[in-house]
Formats: structure tokens, C-alpha cells, sequence
């Protein structure tokens, strides 16, 4: 069996600042990627079992958790000569309120050879989707697969979920098949709200279609620290022919609402919208939980990692906009752009009739079971918990707290950690206290 190949890293640690307070351990909704038990190197990830949902860089208030992307890459590839076309993800116009055509300009300023809109890509999926459905052949429920976050949780922690994810690239996947079918040679950059699609890039089950991943918050601060001032620019995209719809997929139910348009008889409660990090243990649960019972007839999950999809993702500075601003924004973006590209039904034909026509092109996708490294860690038993509590200091009943200050919700939780070498029993709040108690009486 040949090895995996190692997930990239998403989010790097600066030991310096980090003070070992556990917010990020607390947040995380697979705890045992974290290893706390080093308090000179700060809390470490495990990048096998991360899955770059991005909730630790939110709540770290000292800067001790930074994005990992391929911004100054790309920069300098481009200084440097390289032929590089941009995919620009749905969330950008949000990220850049009226100067969409100010910042492709500046693209094209800085050599970018062309300039792709994802949400035609949207298009594409939405469409292969359907194709998915209507062929009979699909595990039911398909779980949408846009957010990679979710992907790499089902890979690592529920393989047995993976025959349900879409047998189809996400949209920026999907708009990089057509790029390399029509132009071929391009080196491909995403401009991109999530740190995770770096992980999506570098799976080998994506064709090594994208080489950046350019998170728009990164491009921000390029863009402020060498002051450039966009409004001097000016540009368009380029082709294949403007989204309908498509530019909702960076909200939550957008997959959905683009997919209204085929008139899919499909009841309300066969379309499981759902997002926020409730979704790794709650909704998780009752699908697991459903199927294994047969009593499930959701024919579409579509599902996002952020609370607010990816208007307010991962790799965008989540605290310049609020969610209000951003959805009056894209509303007010989707009615200007129906008015503008999609007046009527012909419109709308010709949009299917391209869809249809690129049968040629693959647009398949593969998943691979990651489970391997979680099923490293060794799961205590009963007996081994209770001498693991001891040394905590834990003997009786009512010592068993489950207050979380760890970070892992549960006492049982926290020893699973210390059993596989993630965190120290000294660390434990209740052993802290205890022995803050017993040297005061002792002076």
C-alpha cells in the first residue's frame, strides 16, 4: 500500500506569542489535532488530522495562529515571468464592494494573463449535480462538496461517508477543468476566501489543476501595504460567458437556490442546507444516525464550514464587513446582474446549452479514505481512565467536573488526550486547583 501523502499546512503556529490558553483546542471540533503538551513550543497541529476549519485563527486573540497560503508565491511568480491566470472565488465582489472592475484591472496590471469568474463555475457544478441525480446512480444523499473543510472531516474522521460526497469538483475545480480544456499552459491562482483549498489543490484527486491558493484577506494587506490604489484600474473577466446564479454559492444555500432553476421536483425537506461547526458533531450525528436507521429520504446536503459561508470565510478578514452588509451587497449584485445578462428565457437556454455542450470535459472527482492517522490514537479504557483521572487528581465523583478548561469539553475527553501524549495531567484545571489548595493550607 503506497503512503499517503502528508495534507499541507494550512494554519502555522507562532510559539513566541502563543500562551497556551486553549481557546483554540476549546473551539476545535477535532480536538486531538492539537498537542498542548510542550509549553515552551505553544500548542502544535497535527496537519494530518486538522482539517483547516479555521475556528482557532478567529478566537486567538494573540495572534498566535497564522493563515498559511500562497500569496507571496504568486506575487513573485509573476514578477518573475510566469504565465498565471486568475479564478476569482463568488465572495470577492462582496470582499472588494464596488471595485470588482478596479481590482481585475490590477490584475491584469501585474501580468495576470486572464481572469476567470468562479461562479460560472458555480454554474458547471450545480449543473453536474443535477446530472449526478438524474443518472440514478448516486448514493443518496449527495453531500456537496465545495468546502474542502468538510471534505477532509469525512476523510479523516467519517470515511464511511465518503461514497455520499459528490462525484464532482467544486466550482473552482470545476472552472479550472474548462480553463485547461480551452487554454491550455496557464498556470492556474484561486483568489480565494478559505485557507482549506490549499488542501483541495494539493490532493492528488483534483488533477493538480490549481497552484495558489491567494486568500483574499493576504491580498488585502499586499494591496495596503504597498499602497495601491485600485481606482486607477479598470477590467473585465474573461469568458466562457457570465454566471447566472452562480454567484450565490459564497452564501449558505447558494448551491440550492442556483439549483431551483431546473425545476427538480424536490420537496423542502429533501435539501439539507446546514453550515457552522455545530455540523461536525450535531448534524454529523443524526445523519449517521438516519442512515444507519434507513430513515432518511434527503436527496441534497448543502453544507459549509462557515456560519456564514464563504462570504465570511476563512481567508477574509472576517470583522471588515457584517453579514448584513455582505447579503444586501450580493442581493443587490444578483438583481443588477439579472437585469444586465439574464432578461429572459433565451438567456437562460443559452447558459444550459453551453452546460450541455461540455460533455467532453472531465469533471469528475475522487475522494481517499484519511482515516488512518486518526485511528492512531489510542482510545482508553475504562480502567486506564480511571488511573489517568487519578493522576489528576480526580478520585471521587464529584471531582469529575467536565468544566472545559482544557478545552476538550470532558473530563473522559482530556484523558484520551493525555494517553496519546496531547496535553499533560498538571494541566488539567482540577489538579491546578487542588494543588493551589493544598500548598496555601500547608503555608
Amino acid at each position: 500500500m503506497i503512503p499517503l501523502k502528508p495534507l499541507p499546512k494550512v494554519i502555522k503556529i507562532d510559539s513566541e506569542k502563543c500562551v497556551n490558553c486553549h481557546l483554540c483546542i476549546g473551539v476545535c471540533p477535532v480536538k486531538y489535532c492539537n498537542n498542548a503538551s510542550d509549553t515552551e513550543k505553544g500548542i502544535l497541529i497535527n496537519d494530518n488530522l486538522c482539517i483547516g476549519c479555521g475556528n482557532c485563527i478567529k478566537v486567538c486573540t494573540h495572534d498566535a495562529r497564522i493563515i498559511v497560503d500562497d500569496t507571496e508565491k504568486f506575487i513573485e511568480d509573476l514578477n518573475s515571468g510566469e504565465k498565471i491566470a486568475v479564478l476569482v472565488s463568488p465572495a470577492t465582489d462582496v470582499q472588494f464592494p464596488g471595485q470588482l472592475k478596479n481590482l481585475l484591472g490590477w490584475l491584469k496590471q501585474i501580468n495576470v494573463q486572464n481572469i476567470y469568474d468562479v461562479s460560472f463555475g458555480a454554474e458547471i457544478t450545480t449543473y453536474q449535480y443535477l446530472q449526478v441525480y438524474q443518472s440514478g446512480k448516486a448514493n443518496l444523499p449527495i453531500i456537496a462538496q465545495p468546502c474542502p473543510a468538510v471534505v477532509s472531516f469525512i476523510e479523516i474522521y467519517k470515511p464511511e461517508l465518503l461514497k455520499y460526497l459528490a462525484p464532482t469538483g467544486s466550482p473552482v475545480m470545476n472552472m479550472a477543468c474548462w480553463v485547461h480544456q480551452n487554454n491550455p499552459g496557464l498556470k492556474l491562482a484561486f483568489l480565494s476566501p478559505c485557507i482549506a483549498k490549499k488542501r483541495e489543490f494539493e490532493d492528488p484527486n483534483t488533477k493538480g489543476l490549481v497552484h495558489y491558493n491567494v486568500t483574499i484577506a493576504n491580498l488585502k494587506k499586499y494591496i495596503e501595504k504597498n499602497e495601491i490604489d485600485l481606482t486607477q484600474y479598470s477590467g473585465e473577466f474573461d469568458g466562457p460567458i457570465q454566471a447566472e446564479r452562480g454567484l450565490l454559492y459564497s452564501k449558505p444555500g447558494g448551491l440550492y437556490e442556483t439549483l431551483k432553476r431546473y425545476n427538480v421536483p424536490l420537496k423542502p425537506h429533501q435539501v439539507r442546507r446546514t453550515e457552522g461547526v455545530e455540523i461536525y458533531e450535531e448534524f454529523f450525528e443524526e445523519l449517521e444516525q438516519e442512515l444507519e436507521n434507513e430513515d432518511s429520504d434527503v436527496i441534497l446536503i448543502d453544507i459549509l464550514n462557515c456560519l456564514h459561508g464563504c462570504n465570511r470565510g476563512t481567508g477574509v478578514k472576517y470583522d471588515e464587513f457584517t453579514t448584513n452588509q455582505i447579503l444586501k451587497r450580493q442581493d443587490e449584485r444578483l438583481e443588477e446582474h439579472k437585469q444586465q445578462h439574464y432578461p429572459d428565457d433565451e438567456h437562460r437556454n443559452r447558459l444550459e446549452a453551453l452546460l450541455k455542450d461540455m460533455a467532453n470535459i472531465d469533471f469528475s472527482r475522487n475522494y481517499t479514505d484519511r482515516s488512518a492517522s486518526f485511528k492512531l490514537l489510542m482510545d482508553p479504557t475504562d480502567e486506564q481512565i480511571e488511573v489517568l483521572h487519578q493522576e489528576m487528581g480526580k478520585f471521587e465523583k464529584e471531582d469529575l467536573k467536565n468544566c472545559g478548561a482544557c478545552g476538550y469539553h470532558s473530563c473522559d475527553n482530556m484523558a484520551k488526550a493525555v494517553l496519546n501524549g496531547l496535553y499533560r495531567p498538571e494541566q488539567c484545571h482540577h489538579f491546578l486547583e487542588k494543588f493551589f489548595f493544598e500548598t496555601h493550607e500547608e503555608k
